[in-house]
C-alpha cells in the first residue's frame, strides 16, 4: 500500500471516531427538554423514547422536575455523570453560554439543532463565529447549527424533531436542508427501502460532508449514500474523502443552486455560498459521484443501488403486457447514453416462442399479451436473463381487467431472488397498480411509477458499473521548461501592480511552454505595422495590444486577411480609433501584426476554481464559444481517458474529425497544448485563469497554433 493512501486511511479512522460518538452515544441530554410535545425539545424527547433508544436520556431543563416521564435537570452539571451526546433545542442567544457549560462539564459532542445564526444575519454569523471558537477551545465536535438532527436505526436513535423513523436498511441519508431530510424519510417509510443512518448537517459550522463521508465509508451497515447539499463548504476535504471510498460505495448526490435564482436561495438557506454549478458537474464526474436533478431521480437511484447487483452489459429487454408501455420504455431506452436496447438471439427468441405459444412479439420488446398467464413474464424474464446481450430488465404491466397483477407481483418477487440480472418493474396507473407495486416494494423488487424512471433507474445502474470499471491511463507530459520564462512575466505584473497580462504577455507564457504561436511583431506606428507585415509575411492579422481590453472583436480590435501596405495602414488606424472610442481610457501599447494561420478555430481554457483547483475547458472557439454556448470540462489531476472524453464529447469534436467530408484536424498536436496547459496551470499558482481563444487546429500533421490568449493573475 502506498504511503499516501495509509495516511488517508490512517486520518479516515482518527475521524471515524470523533463520528461514531454522534451516532451510538450511550447517553443523551437534550438541552431545552420540554413536556410539550409541540416544542422542539419535547419532540426530540419524545422521538428517543419513541425509537426505542436504549441509553440513558437526561432532559435538561431550568425548571427540573419531570418531563415525560424522565428525571429532568437543571443543568448538565447536575446530572452527576457526562453525557456522550449533548443535542441543543433552545433560543439562539443562549446556546453560545451552554456550549461553554457544556464544554467545561466534559461533553464533547452536541447537536445545534436551533436556528438564527449566518443564515438569517450579520449578527447571526457573528454569534456563529464565536459558538465555533468555543468548540474549539473545549476540542467538541458540533453538528449544526441550523440542522434537523441524526439518526441511526440499529441503535434506536432518533435525535430529529420528525417521528418518521424508517426500518434498518443499507441506505445512509444526509442532508444540509432538514426538510429534505424529512421528504427523504418519508420516501423510506412508503418505499420500505431502509436505512442505516441520517444525518442533517445545517450550516456545517464544525462538521462537514469530508467527516461524515470519512464515517460512512467504514460503517459495516452502510452500503449506499445519499447526500442533498445546497453547497459544499471543504471542497478539497471532500475530494479526500471520497477519493478514500474508492468506488467501494455508490455516492447519489442532489446538488441544488443549480441557477441564479438557485444559488441565491441556497446562500439565504444556509449562509453558504453555492459555488458555479458547472465545476460541480466536473467534480462529480471525476469522482463517479452519481448526480442527480430532483428527488424523484435520487429515489430512484438509492432504490436500485440498495436493491440491485451490478449491471454488467448494457442491453436491456423490456417486458411488457401492454404494447404501449413498451414502446415508451423502447423510447427511454433509445435516448440515455449508457444502455441499448438489447438484440436478442435467434436461440432466445425460438425459445420464448415455445415457451409462450401465445406471444404477440418475442423480439425486444417482449409482448406477451394482455391476457397472457400471470407467470408469463417470469417465464420471459428467466429465458432472456441468458442471453449474453441482456444486462437488465424492465417488466411493465397495465392495469388490464385480464391481467392479475397480484399474482404478477408475487411471482416477481419470487423470482428477483433468484435472477442474475437486475430488474426494475412499473406497475403503471392507480389503485390496482398501486396494490401490486406495494408488494413488490415489500419484498424488495425496485419499483417505480412509469416506464421512463424504470428505464432510467437501470441507466443510473449501468453508468456507475461503466464509471468505476473504467481504465486509468496516466498521461505522458511532454518536456517543458518555461518556468522561469514564466516568473518573469508574473513578476513583471506584479511589481507593476497588475492582475491582467497583455496577449504579448499571455502568448509569451504559452511559447516558453513549448505551445506553437503565429510569428508575430508589435507595432506602434503605421509605418512600424508595415515593417512588421513584411518581416512576418502577407496575409496578416492585426490585433489591439492592451491589458484592458480582453475581448476584442467586440470593440473592433481585431482585423484579419490584410494582404497589402495600404491594408496595414488603414487598419492601423481603425482598430486604435474603434478601441479608444469602445473603451476610453484603456491602456493601448500598439498593435501585434500576426502571420495569419488557418484551420478549425477552438477554446482552451484553465480557471482555477477557489476550491477544486484547475479546470480545463474546451469547445468550439472564436465567436462560436458564446453563439454555441457548449464547454467540455475536465478537472486535474487528468488522465488519458479524462483528456479524450474533454475532446470528443463536444461538438467540436466532429467538426475537428472531419464532419461533411472535411480533411480530419491534427488532434494530436492539439492534446499536446492541452498537456502543455496543465503544466502552466500546475507550475504557476498565480495564473487564475488563462483562456486561448481561438486555438487553430490545422490539418492532421499540419499542427495547432495558438492565436490569442488572455491571462488574469491573482495573488495569495
Amino acid at each position: 500500500m502506498y504511503g499516501a493512501q495509509r495516511k488517508v486511511i490512517s486520518l479516515c479512522r482518527e475521524l471515524q471516531g470523533s463520528m461514531e460518538g454522534f451516532f451510538t452515544p450511550g447517553s443523551v441530554a437534550v438541552i431545552g427538554a420540554s413536556s410539550d410535545r409541540g416544542k422542539v425539545g419535547g419532540m426530540v424527547i419524545n422521538n428517543l423514547l419513541g425509537s426505542g433508544f436504549k441509553g440513558e436520556i437526561y432532559p435538561i431543563n431550568p425548571k427540573g422536575g419531570e418531563i415525560q416521564g424522565l428525571r429532568a435537570y437543571e443543568s448538565v452539571d447536575k446530572i452527576g455523570k457526562v453525557p456522550d451526546l449533548a443535542v441543543i433545542c433552545i433560543k439562539a442567544e443562549y446556546v453560545l453560554g451552554e456550549i461553554e457549560r457544556l464544554g467545561a462539564a466534559g461533553v464533547r459532542r452536541a447537536i445545534i439543532i436551533t436556528a438564527g445564526f449566518r443564515e438569517e444575519s450579520d449578527d447571526g454569523r457573528i454569534m456563529e463565529e464565536r459558538i465555533g471558537a468555543a468548540v474549539r477551545k473545549y476540542g467538541m465536535r458540533v453538528i449544526g447549527p441550523n440542522c434537523f438532527g441524526v439518526m441511526n436505526t440499529s441503535e434506536g436513535l432518533n435525535t430529529t424533531f420528525s417521528s418518521l423513523f424508517p426500518v434498518r436498511g443499507n441506505i445512509a441519508l444526509t442532508s444540509q436542508s432538514g426538510a429534505v431530510g424529512a421528504s427523504m424519510l418519508d420516501w423510506s417509510l412508503h418505499s420500505g427501502i431502509g436505512i442505516s443512518k441520517f444525518a442533517s448537517l445545517g450550516n456545517k459550522m464544525d462538521v462537514g460532508e469530508p467527516e461524515l463521508l470519512d464515517y460512512l465509508m467504514t460503517d459495516d451497515e452502510t452500503q449506499v449514500i445519499g447526500m442533498y447539499a445546497e453547497s459544499i463548504s471543504d471542497g478539497p476535504g471532500f475530494i479526500r474523502a471520497v477519493t478514500a471510498m474508492n468506488d467501494s460505495k455508490p455516492l447519489v448526490i442532489l446538488k441544488s443552486g443549480r441557477t441564479g435564482a438557485g444559488s441565491k436561495a441556497a446562500s439565504s438557506h444556509t449562509g453558504a455560498l453555492a459555488g458555479a454549478d458547472s465545476v460541480f458537474n466536473v467534480l462529480f464526474k471525476k469522482l463517479n459521484i452519481t448526480r442527480v436533478y430532483d428527488l424523484d431521480e435520487m429515489f430512484d437511484a438509492l432504490s436500485v443501488f440498495s436493491l440491485c447487483g451490478r449491471m454488467e452489459r448494457d442491453g436491456v429487454v423490456i417486458i411488457t403486457n401492454a404494447g404501449g408501455l413498451g414502446v415508451m420504455a423502447a423510447d427511454a431506452c433509445s435516448s440515455y447514453p449508457h444502455i441499448n436496447m438489447a438484440e436478442l438471439s435467434s436461440e432466445t427468441i425460438r425459445a420464448i416462442e415455445e415457451a409462450l405459444p401465445t406471444v404477440a412479439s418475442a423480439i425486444n420488446p417482449v409482448d406477451v399479451r394482455g391476457d397472457a398467464p400471470a407467470d408469463a413474464a417470469v417465464r420471459v424474464l428467466e429465458i432472456v436473463a441468458k442471453d449474453p446481450s441482456v444486462g437488465g430488465a424492465v417488466i411493465l404491466s397495465a392495469p388490464l381487467d385480464t391481467a392479475d397483477l397480484d399474482s404478477m407481483a408475487e411471482l416477481i418477487s419470487e423470482a428477483n431472488g433468484r435472477t442474475d440480472i437486475p430488474i426494475a418493474v412499473s406497475f403503471t396507473g392507480g389503485v390496482i397498480s398501486e396494490r401490486a407495486s406495494a408488494v413488490m416494494r415489500r419484498n424488495g423488487v425496485p419499483t417505480f411509477s412509469d416506464p421512463d424512471r424504470a428505464v432510467r433507474a437501470l441507466e443510473i445502474l449501468r453508468a456507475r458499473e461503466m464509471e468505476v470499471t473504467e481504465d486509468s491511463t496516466p498521461l505522458v507530459f511532454p518536456e517543458t521548461d518555461g518556468r522561469a520564462k514564466a516568473r518573469d512575466v508574473i513578476d513583471r505584473a506584479r511589481e507593476e501592480g497588475r492582475i491582467s497580462l497583455s496577449e504579448e504577455e499571455g502568448k509569451a507564457i504559452l511559447a516558453a511552454y513549448g505551445i506553437p504561436v503565429p510569428k508575430e511583431d508589435f507595432a506602434t506606428s503605421a509605418q512600424e505595422a508595415v515593417r512588421a507585415a513584411e518581416a512576418v509575411g502577407y496575409p496578416v492579422v492585426m490585433k489591439i495590444q492592451s491589458p484592458d481590453i480582453h475581448h476584442k472583436t467586440d470593440v473592433g480590435g481585431v482585423i484579419v486577411g490584410i494582404r497589402d501596405e495600404e491594408g496595414v495602414r488603414n487598419a492601423y488606424e481603425s482598430i486604435l480609433a474603434s478601441c479608444c472610442a469602445g473603451i476610453p481610457g484603456a491602456r493601448v501599447d500598439g498593435v501585434s501584426v500576426e502571420q495569419m494561420v488557418s484551420g478549425q478555430e477552438v477554446i482552451l481554457s484553465m480557471i482555477r476554481d477557489d476550491q477544486f483547483g484547475p479546470i480545463i475547458s474546451f469547445g468550439l472557439g472564436g465567436i462560436y464559444v458564446e453563439i454555441m454556448g457548449e464547454i467540455s470540462q475536465a478537472m486535474l489531476p487528468m488522465n488519458e481517458q479524462d483528456l479524450d472524453r474533454l475532446i470528443m464529447s463536444t461538438k467540436a469534436y466532429r467538426m475537428l474529425s472531419g464532419a461533411r467530408g472535411r480533411p480530419p484536424a491534427d488532434i494530436d498536436s492539439l492534446k499536446d497544448i492541452i498537456l502543455r496547459l496543465i503544466r502552466i496551470a500546475e507550475d504557476n499558482e498565480e495564473i487564475y485563469e488563462l483562456e486561448i481563444n481561438p486555438v487553430m487546429v490545422g490539418e492532421r500533421n499540419e499542427g495547432s497554433w495558438a492565436v490569442d490568449a488572455l491571462a488574469t493573475l491573482r495573488w495569495k
